[in-house]
């Protein structure tokens, strides 16, 4: 991190002008000016606001924890001046793009509530704000909490997931009167008013219990459905890198606020992995390597031991890095051979045609951390580079910390790592970058006819601005399969077209491996990448109606448009090419399992104009 101390009196004029013995106020601005946080006690209840340009994006709304049964956002007084810094710094990142810019202005403002000294903690970007709360030393146990955003009235429509415990929820565009009220729903929450787009999250969840929201009228405030009793203050752990402290302090998680321009702008975020921790020192991450991975779960069911050789040789064929042995190897038995003697071999097998091996556990098999580590010993002596954990737990503070652990563990083994049946990913993934992708999502694993599972098309349009705003999502992409894709329609560039929207660094593939050699867009199975130099959110796009990306790797540029359920005709301005290229275009077909494909050369003035048909899509490699 690096401070000007120029900069900073320079900032202690403009951003931290405080009349605590007076007004209780504090303002803090954006480095570029345009977005203002104003926090306040004038009236003996802590609360802050937000505006951006002079518009307001987020009304007057309370903070404050309840710990020990006493409400600490009330009866507050503001007793000193902020204590100003800059965080000016950058760190590479996989995922949308390779560098992230962490840039802002923070203020430490310290008051006082029944008593108690705490601190409030706010950063302000110039995407968005945070804010969180040192935990005085002499609470013992959090209740609740007071955090709240009150939206303003111009919201034109709101995206938000109904409840569930591993935010496997629908997800909707609607408007903000049809949001449930009173229940609890799953955030990221996504609103657009005026010129702007917001979203409401959390960073940096360590030690506390997952954060929920509920709304009442234009309010949404934060709820623990998975502590409703609250939970005892977990004490910092000096052997846990990841043990719920800020500079020495322990903390709560950081309540977010991102404010975009554009669904570019929204999607290109860096905010949530800027309010996380970077890797220790002396961390080497360099041996994460993303990549496309083959699993046969979804499509066939529990693997058989014999016919694992020809999933590693389809995966060699499509030149896949991966391939996930899931649920069912533990099952695995010969004659003077156990489970691990088995897995062991296929992995063996895997290595012999340049295929590395991810494996699956129940995370019930490793809930403390002796067993945990001994496990893990075990997956990485049987020759695999990563884990999937499954069926995790409700999220609350010890399960929190228990995410914390196993990151760490994995981390020091050298284990790539995917939550599946999890909760949302806080940014996290910045500390532990082999933190590589979860679920916390409702992927493909809910379109399965054997389930009577059909998924709406306006969910895969609306998450790309939820669920994936606050880190990877293992959606297990692209099915192919005719009779799965019978009832919604999803056309197979619609499908394809979720490897390339949908930020995963590790795409587990669902459909069957023949489906995919056999299919006329192979070639571009084999070339298509997971991580990306440059993402553009294209000016088409619209909440929870369709969805277009141009992404960069290298010198190519790769498209990817999902439609929602309505036919429609987009348009696709090619200007962010420099030159001339080859193109290979591949549009809806007759059928929704079929692909019209056409080579052309198109040119930086060119303007795709593309049909689609309902749950339709367009890809492209430039």
């Amino acid at each position: 991190m690096r401070i000007s101390k120029a900069a900073t009196t320079a900032l202690l004029v403009f951003a931290a002008t405080s009349a605590f013995s007076q007004s209780q106020t504090v303002n803090i601005s954006s480095p570029d000016k345009r977005i203002v946080l104003t926090v306040t006690s004038a009236d003996k209840k802590l609360s802050y606001m937000v505006k951006a340009d002079n518009q307001s994006i987020i009304n007057k709304s309370a903070l404050g924890l309840v710990a020990d049964g006493e409400d600490l956002g009330q009866n507050t007084k503001i007793t000193g001046k902020a204590v100003v810094s800059i965080i000016n710094e950058s760190y590479p990142v996989i995922g949308n793009h390779t560098k992230a810019v962490n840039y802002a202005n923070e203020a430490q403002i310290p008051f006082t509530a029944h008593g108690k000294s705490m601190a409030l903690i706010v950063r302000v970007y110039n995407d968005g704000v945070a804010l969180r709360y040192t935990i005085a030393s002499a609470l013992k146990h959090i209740d609740s909490e007071r955090t709240a955003w009150t939206l303003p009235q111009n919201v034109k429509k709101i995206a938000w997931a109904d409840f569930h415990q591993s935010y496997e929820g629908v997800n909707y565009v609607t408007p903000l009167n049809e949001v449930p009220e009173g229940k609890v729903i799953m955030p990221p929450v996504t609103f657009q008013a005026g010129n702007y787009y917001v979203a409401l999250s959390e960073a940096d969840c360590e030690s506390f219990a997952d954060m929920a929201l509920t709304r009442t009228g234009n309010t949404f405030s934060v709820a623990y459905p998975f502590a409703q009793k609250g939970w005892n203050v977990i004490q910092p752990s000096k052997q846990v890198y990841l043990n719920g402290t800020y500079k020495g302090k322990m903390v709560s998680p950081w309540r977010t606020t991102l404010i975009a321009r554009s669904l570019n702008a929204l999607v290109n975020s860096d905010l949530i992995t800027n309010l996380c921790p970077p890797p220790a020192k002396g961390s080497n991450f360099s041996w994460v390597k993303p990549g496309r991975s083959l699993w046969q779960w979804w499509s066939v069911g529990a693997p058989k031991f014999e016919d694992q050789k020809n999933w590693y040789n389809a995966a060699a064929k499509l030149t896949w890095e991966y391939y996930l042995v899931d649920d069912g190897w533990r099952n695995w038995r010969q004659e003077g051979k156990d489970q691990w003697q088995l897995l062991k071999e296929v992995i063996d097998y895997g290595k012999t045609v340049g295929v590395k091996s991810l494996v699956w556990v129940d995370s019930k098999e490793f809930r403390k951390a002796t067993e945990r580590r001994a496990y893990l010993q075990k997956v990485k002596e049987a020759g695999a580079v990563g884990i999937k954990i499954d069926f995790i737990p409700d999220a609350d503070a010890d399960i929190m910390q228990w995410y914390a652990e196993t990151q760490q563990d994995c981390a020091k083994l050298k284990l790539l790592l995917n939550f599946h049946g999890s909760v949302k990913p806080t940014g996290l993934n910045r500390t532990y970058p082999n933190d590589i992708t979860r679920e916390a999502i409702r992927g493909n694993e809910y379109h399965m006819t054997k389930y009577k599972r059909v998924m709406p098309p306006q969910h895969d349009v609306t998450v790309p601005f939820t669920r994936y705003l606050n880190g990877p999502a293992d959606f297990t992409s692209v099915i192919l399969n005719p009779d799965e894709l019978a009832t919604t329609k999803f056309t197979w560039p619609h499908e394809f077209a979720q490897a390339i929207v949908y930020t995963s660094p590790i795409i587990h593939f669902a459909d069957k491996y023949e489906l995919y050699l056999e299919n006329p867009m192979l070639d571009l199975f084999k070339q298509v990448p997971t991580t990306w130099d440059e993402t553009r959110v294209l000016s088409c796009s619209s909440l929870g109606d369709v969805v277009a990306y141009a992404r960069r790797k290298g010198t190519s540029w790769w498209i990817g448009v999902m439609n929602g359920g309505n036919e429609r005709e987009v348009k696709i301005p090619l200007n962010f090419l420099t030159k001339p290229v080859k193109g290979m275009l591949v549009y809806d077909g007759e059928t929704n399992t079929s692909v019209n494909k056409s080579e052309k050369t198109v040119t930086p003035k060119d303007v795709l104009t593309i049909k689609l048909r309902p749950s339709g899509g367009f890809v492209a490699k430039l």
